[in-house]
């Protein structure tokens, strides 16, 4: 039985496969199987996998009608033999020691969970790495719910997972939100290597960076309200509380608030927020973590909440 279980979805990833597995297929660890969901693809990226397959005997391939990646990574979870978890994107890249790192980091503390800094790159660039921009707690529970948002740069116990129910929900967009924060709230004990292991690389093409208005960007507000629910009936809901307020900053009057502010017609969708933000966190100027952010942030949240977009808008040009 292998000690860690990599799941990667592909879908329509012709192009990003060879790149992807330059490193994970050869890594300095060795106890470890690769399950690739393929999520209905209708690329060649079917018949580039079982190339790969025929040369790998770690590699294991699952395939589904196109369902999304919530349930590639649920069917992958399903698959998977491996004490822990490790997600990744067919879309990123990782270092040849990132599962040698992070395995040894988990042995040396017997750690639940395990997860280290990432970089964010465009175009092969380096352009920052993600821990440098964010809030910090020193409590690594607390810290770990405030960084992690997405499923890649962690190895995580399956046992957890199972356990406690921690599947993506079925949305198309948002899907990691709606759980991975909480995964931190259900381990024993969380360890961070601090070092970039991991390379989150922006595509123009991307979900996020799409040029027309898409309604599954709508799926923020099923995923906020799940991730609530999840930490809500949580034993550490009462010590959370400003982390999963800064949560709601974040990933909702500020990132969402600012994609939705990208496209015409969206008044309703960034009226929903504000109204969301009032009733649910109506002090949440005062929140510590959302004090830590820079001057540009704290006035784009503040324009936002006061609908002040015309001024804004002025601002961003």
């Amino acid at each position: 039985m292998p000690k860690v279980s990599v799941i990667v979805p592909v879908y329509n990833a012709e192009k990003y496969i060879k790149n992807c597995c330059e490193n994970l297929l050869n890594q300095t660890y060795d106890d470890y199987e690769v399950i690739f969901v393929n999520d209905g693809s209708s690329d060649n990226s079917l018949k580039m996998l079982e190339k790969l397959a025929s040369n790998h005997d770690k590699i294991q391939i699952v395939t589904q009608e196109n369902q999304g990646q919530a349930i590639a990574r649920n069917i992958g979870i399903k698959h998977s033999k491996g004490e822990f978890i490790c997600f990744i994107d067919i879309d990123d890249e990782i270092s040849r020691e990132m599962l040698e790192k992070l395995m040894h980091a988990q042995k040396k503390s017997d750690a639940d969970l395990v997860w280290c800094d990432a970089y964010i790159k465009r175009e092969g660039n380096i352009l920052s790495t993600l821990d440098q921009t964010y809030p910090n707690s020193i409590d690594l529970q607390k810290n770990y719910v405030l960084h992690n948002a997405s499923p890649w740069r962690k190895c995580i116990r399956r046992s957890l997972l199972e356990s406690y129910n921690l599947y993506f929900p079925k949305l198309r967009f948002y899907e990691d939100l709606a759980v991975v924060p909480s995964y931190g709230l259900y381990t024993n004990k969380i360890i961070y290597v601090n070092e970039p292991l991991y390379s989150y690389v922006l595509h123009e093409g991307s979900t996020m960076h799409q040029k027309t208005y898409h309604r599954k960007l709508e799926d923020i507000f099923e995923s906020m309200e799940i991730l609530s629910n999840f930490i809500e009936c949580s034993i550490c809901k009462d010590s959370i509380k400003d982390e999963l307020e800064y949560l709601y900053i974040d990933h909702l009057l500020h990132a969402a608030s600012l994609r939705f502010f990208e496209f015409e017609n969206t008044e309703i969708q960034l009226d929903k927020i504000v109204e969301i933000m009032k009733l649910k966190y109506p002090s949440w100027k005062k929140n510590k973590y959302f004090k830590q952010k820079d001057w540009k942030y704290k006035l784009v949240c503040h324009l936002l909440y006061r609908k002040k977009r015309k001024l804004l808008r002025y601002i961003l040009k």
